[in-house]
């Protein structure tokens, strides 16, 4: 689960919020997913790099390696509704 705040400049992200749930105790802010999408038009492309951010520094335990992948469709599904592309 993901939840994803987008202000627009136009077309451009002017600035973003997104958290992850479901990854630790309490929901998890992901700083460097919100500068990699600031600036940026938000399409697949620059989706798919913000979730590679949002999770470049887990470190899964050893029988939930999987958590990782799922954690990064769901940052990218919610960033393309944030911005009205669907999920």
């Amino acid at each position: 689960m993901a939840a994803v705040g987008l202000k627009m400049d136009g077309s451009r992200v002017q600035a973003a919020r997104i958290v992850m749930g479901h990854v630790a105790p309490t929901p998890w802010p992901s700083p460097e997913a919100e500068a990699a999408l600031k600036g940026q038009s938000v399409s697949a492309e620059t989706a798919q790099k913000t979730a590679a951010a949002a999770v470049a520094n887990a470190k899964p335990l050893s029988h939930n390696a999987y958590k990782v992948q799922l954690a990064r469709v769901a940052v990218k599904r919610a960033i393309l509704k944030a911005a009205g592309g669907g999920a």
